[in-house]
């Protein structure tokens, strides 16, 4: 019997195109959970968005802080491009029949059925470039140069058109750009006319783009037609990382946040030398001293036209811990700079050679610090003053600095380098200061067993939003020696500030007002000097961090004629040695002893006693040494000392955590106040040197 062959296989059939398009389509969808998973379930979701304080502090004691305290909740201006945190994606509302496409049928066509909550940013980044969360987006746009940026990105769509003006884009085009040669910073202050007719005023949307544009176009025929930026802001944009950056620069002050003042404040008429070595300087305790320096010339002078008038064209560097680069400025373009800026964290000027740039400034105080505060003169201070001054003005470390920068601006937590202390004198605008006993980490701080690094907010707004609670929980530590300390510096104030203590500084300027909503123009400048020195009540932890933290010492490492790291222990005690004490009639003439021979060196019998104490360990709890790592042992120069104590922390099998793996190990855990912290992330917290 003849067999048939068997049919042939049937051709592949719609439900089976289907099955393998919905495998792409799965394969696809997967890799955008995947990619979001990695930022928290959500492309435009970010760890690193800190809370609000939940704490209702009270103001000094009283009990009005229900009525007070939500005005520090409030923001000084609406985001400037509309973006909204990504937890609101949650109330975004589905479209109205209306705006609902019908197809040829009567029915509402298939493109209804794609609507999407984050449909802005789904729409505008395609089904490639929406795989990726924000921060891999604002990565991949750093590598793109300004003209393609603003011409190209930006007019993509309306989610690029947000994400390409992200501000951090333009502050690195600029800095890599115009960063080490300088550039020109527009004056907010001048007014142009839009289209209409009206005038512009200064917008709430910082700088970089403007500063950008006005530099890469130099002609003056070509910048009489730029414009400034005037942003659009768009709906339905939800994304933490352009919403962050705003928040923690854009709140308003919550009026505890500078009412509490308890560290000591004493009145300049009442403080003598010997009191303040031996109540404040011996005991290593700030101290505020009032009218110290209201007489000083740069107080009764300093004002912007000034300063412009006898440093107007001098360049001085700024720093920022978020920006790649250091910048040149002049002064007046970093004043307009001030002026205009936004950010999260702004470049601070920060100079160390202002003396040798205009002397005038020095001039302006120098003296008159030595004849209103003369426990802080080198010259007659019986307790010893400025010591690194022995081995010459370019042969040491760093010492003094002008530190100018906008409202807003300031330093966060850190300890002042190479174990000096520090006297701190506003000139403009006021500084509000918090300080942690040396031994006690503030919140939201992790240095590095050896104390090289330390891991925390990458500025002072998101460290306020982010740990005030467990700050106000310090204050209430049973220990007294362990609480937090805080003050307010006005200009005509001094304040002394210890070596090993930790202390961050914002400039709060003249017209915040306490006790209600911060008043007054945001924008503007701070200006103050500092001094960093070593005095008798420090040598001895200074002459032990000098041999036991090389890697530490800075100051002198990018300065050819400096003394370096490995030398300046040894080069520091050989001066020290070698100053003779000279007699009151002649500075020349070495004294004698009552058998006529040479007397001992000036400071002789001090650094013996310091060299004596610094054998026997620490002066200061800010700083412990590991067993192996004492001075005296091989160990010792190579800097790695710290707290025994975090040995234990570490994992069995010998491995050791990271930073910051022990930052958010710590950090997301339960504050004391029952408000659970922000978990760290590597986006919101930076490294730096102490």
């Amino acid at each position: 019997m003849h067999q048939q062959p068997p049919p042939p296989p049937p051709p592949p059939t719609q439900s089976k195109k289907r099955a393998r398009l919905s495998t792409k389509q799965r394969r696809i969808r997967q890799l955008e959970k995947d990619a979001a998973r990695r930022n928290f379930n959500g492309n435009g979701m970010n760890d690193s968005l800190p809370p609000l304080p939940v704490t209702q502090d009270s103001i000094d004691g009283n009990d009005h802080a229900e009525e007070n305290d939500d005005a520090g909740f409030d923001t000084l201006f609406g985001h400037p491009y509309g973006a909204l945190p990504y937890g609101n994606i949650h109330f975004a509302s589905r479209p109205s029949f209306s705006d609902v496409s019908v197809a040829a049928d009567g029915q509402p066509s298939s493109l209804s059925s794609l609507w999407h909550p984050d449909k802005v940013r789904h729409d505008g980044l395609g089904p490639n470039l929406r795989q990726l969360n924000d921060e891999q987006l604002i990565t991949i746009l750093s590598f793109v140069d300004g003209p393609t940026l603003a011409s190209g990105i930006c007019c993509a769509s309306k989610f690029l058109y947000v994400a390409g003006h992200h501000e951090e884009l333009w502050r690195d085009l600029v800095l890599r750009r115009w960063g080490e040669v300088g550039f020109t910073v527009r004056d907010p202050h001048d007014t142009e006319e839009d289209d209409s007719g009206s005038a512009l005023g200064r917008g709430a949307t910082g700088c970089w783009k403007d500063i950008y544009a006005w530099n890469h176009h130099p002609s003056d025929s070509t910048k009489a037609i730029i414009k400034r930026h005037s942003p659009i802001s768009i709906q339905g944009i939800y994304s933490d990382t352009f919403f962050r950056s705003w928040l923690c620069r854009s709140f308003a002050l919550q009026p505890s946040w500078l009412s509490t003042h308890t560290v000591s404040s004493i009145p300049h008429s009442e403080m003598t030398t010997e009191r303040f070595y031996k109540e404040y300087e011996e005991t290593n305790t700030p101290v505020l001293i009032k009218g110290a320096s209201k007489t000083w010339p740069a107080v009764q002078q300093w004002t912007r036209d000034y300063l412009l008038s006898v440093a107007s064209e001098k360049r001085f560097r700024a720093t920022s811990g978020a920006a790649p680069l250091p910048a040149q400025f002049t002064l007046a373009d970093y004043l307009n700079y001030c002026d205009s800026s936004t950010e999260e964290a702004p470049l601070y000027l920060f100079d160390r050679t202002f003396a040798t740039k205009c002397p005038q400034l020095l001039h302006d105080f120098d003296k008159s610090l030595k004849s209103t505060c003369g426990w802080w003169d080198g010259e007659t201070a019986e307790f010893g003053h400025d010591l690194f001054g022995v081995l010459g003005e370019g042969r040491r470390p760093d010492y003094q600095w002008l530190i100018v920068g906008p409202k807003r601006s300031g330093s966060c937590f850190h300890i002042d380098p190479n174990c000096t202390h520090a006297w701190n004198a506003p000139i403009i605008g006021r500084k509000r200061w918090i300080f942690y006993p040396p031994g006690v980490t503030p919140p939201g701080v992790f240095p590095s067993p050896n104390g090289d690094d330390v891991c925390m907010p990458i500025s002072i707004g998101e460290w306020f939003l982010t740990f005030w609670d467990q700050h106000v929980e310090r204050r209430k530590d049973p220990d007294v020696r362990r609480r937090p300390l805080e003050c307010t510096a006005c200009p005509g104030d001094v304040l002394f500030v210890p070596h090993g203590w930790w202390h961050m500084v914002m400039n709060i300027g003249d017209d915040d007002i306490v006790g209600g909503v911060a008043g007054g123009d945001e924008r503007g400048v701070s200006v103050a000097l500092t001094r960093n020195y070593v005095s008798g009540s420090n040598l001895s932890d200074v002459l032990r961090f000098l041999d036991s933290r090389v890697n530490q010492i800075s100051g002198c490492r990018d300065r050819g004629e400096a003394i370096q790291p490995d030398d300046l222990g040894r080069e520091f005690r050989k001066a020290l040695s070698e100053v003779k004490r000279c007699t009151s009639e002649s500075l020349g003439e070495e004294k004698k002893d009552d058998n006529g021979e040479e007397d001992k060196g000036r400071w002789t019998d001090l650094l013996e006693r310091a060299e004596r104490k610094a054998k026997e360990g620490w002066g200061c709890d800010a700083w412990v040494d590991l067993p192996s790592t004492c001075p005296g042992s091989g160990n010792a120069d190579k800097g790695n000392c710290g707290d025994p104590s975090e040995e234990k922390d570490e994992p069995k099998d010998g491995t050791k955590s990271s930073i910051l793996a022990r930052a958010k190990q710590s950090s997301s855990s339960t504050n004391g106040c029952g408000a659970s912290a922000i978990p760290a992330s590597s986006g919101s917290f930076s490294f730096s040197f102490l």
